[in-house]
């Protein structure tokens, strides 16, 4: 065998190999998403400020996306997003759909609590509002110790690949009254137990206390007798027991200190995963908290309309009309 024959060998069976892979690869498909199986994440952005100097929003906006991008959550809920910062998401993101609405009065002021959802994937069906207090449908209302309002956004979402609904909440607690903590925990589970379908449902936020305080172990039961729907953390369900993960770091990477942000589930839900990602650029931070991405598997479940067994005025608040205006969706 010559050279030439050598040579034109040793290029046939590269030209197959090539082919060969690239078949391979092109006969092996991997879909965007697994029928039933929701990432969630959830991420406060620090809202952008006068005071944050060297940490406003124009300087880090950039890592915000990259982060938002990288982990391509199918549902997002972020807090201490203005009116602006929610736009420059949406713009960055716009395979996605958003409903939020401000906390000082219902529209565009102040922070708020925004969900983000893939729109090739999700259809919005009902959303809305409500302020932690004595007055929940009244936008900017505030009670129980805490000084700026603080709300809860929601949204009922259908999954277009499996035709099955799901809620989800999203949430930022006070920061410095427990008073307040204790009664905004009751006043969600009240809300969770009398949503319109008994549809799963995911709740997601800054909650501002750690897993230890009783007003986060009364949300999910923690061997305590209440009449709202069980739920678990997803931490907690991954990795029980286990602390010193910090998600609060003040544009720091440490891992030590107290987990704040969490993503408790309904009951039925089954946890993959979950991960806290402390992505940075050159030791700059995306925010002063990091996000929590769990993966969640829905299982379907027929729409079915429930009828709260609740015992009147349960020591929270009477039942209260819906704040449901979008105030600024895309």
């Amino acid at each position: 065998m010559n050279i030439k024959t050598i040579s034109m060998t040793c290029l046939s069976l590269t030209v197959l190999l090539v082919l060969g892979e690239c078949y391979g690869q092109e006969n092996i498909t991997f879909p965007s998403h697994q029928p039933g199986v929701v990432k969630a994440m959830t991420f406060n952005i620090r809202v952008d400020s006068i005071l944050g100097g060297f940490h406003r929003w124009k300087g880090r906006k950039e890592i915000v996306f990259d982060v938002l991008k990288d982990n391509d959550a199918d549902v997002i809920g972020l807090q201490e997003a203005l009116y602006s910062q929610t736009q420059d998401v949406q713009q960055a993101l716009p395979q996605y759909n958003n409903y939020a609405v401000g906390r000082n009065d219902g529209k565009q002021k102040g922070e708020s609590c925004a969900i983000f959802f893939k729109k090739d994937r999700f259809q919005l069906i009902d959303s809305g509002t409500f302020w932690f207090s004595d007055t929940p449908s009244l936008p900017g209302s505030k009670d129980w110790g805490n000084m700026p309002p603080r709300i809860c956004s929601w949204v009922l979402l259908r999954d277009k690949t499996i035709s099955s609904d799901f809620y989800v909440y999203n949430v930022h607690l006070d920061a410095f009254s427990q008073n307040s903590r204790k009664k905004s925990t009751r006043l969600l589970l009240e809300r969770i137990a009398t949503r319109k379908t008994h549809d799963p449902f995911i709740v997601m936020g800054d909650f501002n206390m750690d897993m230890d305080n009783p007003a986060m172990e009364y949300l999910q039961k923690s061997d305590i007798q209440s009449p709202y729907p069980k739920m678990v953390d997803a931490w907690q369900s991954i990795h029980p027991g286990e602390g010193g993960k910090g998600t609060r770091r003040n544009f720091k990477g440490n891992f030590s200190g107290k987990n704040i942000d969490h993503i408790p589930v309904s009951e039925h839900i089954k946890v993959l995963e979950v991960n806290i990602d402390r992505y940075h650029v050159n030791g700059r931070y995306a925010s002063d908290h990091f996000p929590v991405i769990a993966k969640l598997v829905l299982e379907k479940q027929q729409n079915r309309a429930i009828s709260s067994q609740l015992p009147a005025n349960n020591g929270i608040i009477k039942k209260q009309a819906e704040y449901t205006q979008p105030a600024f969706m895309y």
